[in-house]
């Protein structure tokens, strides 16, 4: 089951606007004296964004989640799961929202995501590993 991320307008405007200043960087570039280094730096951090942006989900199998935020990938086995809560930690997850969900998991993990069906895929997660807790708002 496949589910995409909560994309937030004020996320989403700033990583608009940082790829519209990376763009206009790489177009400065290719006018004036040639910058092979600027060029390159910012061809890589409007793929980035633009991957980030367009391929942030969360595949919830039989028995892991995993986590794909632009080219990055985090799996996670769903019984190592101990609990999750509402938070919203800005700039600390693979999330395009601020209304995220906090998993907290074996010994010391934790990660920030931000499922756009949220009560659903909490109730998927809970079929999965009914030991879970949640705690909501």
């Amino acid at each position: 089951m496949i589910f995409s991320s909560k994309r937030d307008v004020w996320m989403g405007t700033l990583i608009w606007i940082v790829i519209a200043g990376f763009t206009m960087l790489f177009y400065q570039s290719s006018f004036s004296e040639f910058d092979s280094l600027g060029l390159i730096i910012s061809l890589c951090m409007i793929t980035l964004l633009l991957s980030i942006w367009f391929h942030t989900r969360y595949k919830l199998g039989d028995e892991t989640l995993k986590i794909y935020y632009g080219p990055f990938k985090k799996t996670i086995r769903i019984q190592e799961i101990n609990s999750i809560r509402h938070t919203t930690h800005l700039f600390t997850a693979p999330a395009l929202s601020i209304r995220r969900i906090e998993i907290q998991y074996g010994k010391y993990g934790t990660v920030t995501i931000s499922p756009l069906e949220e009560q659903q895929f909490l109730d998927e997660l809970k079929k999965r590993n009914p030991t879970i807790g949640i705690k909501y708002y």
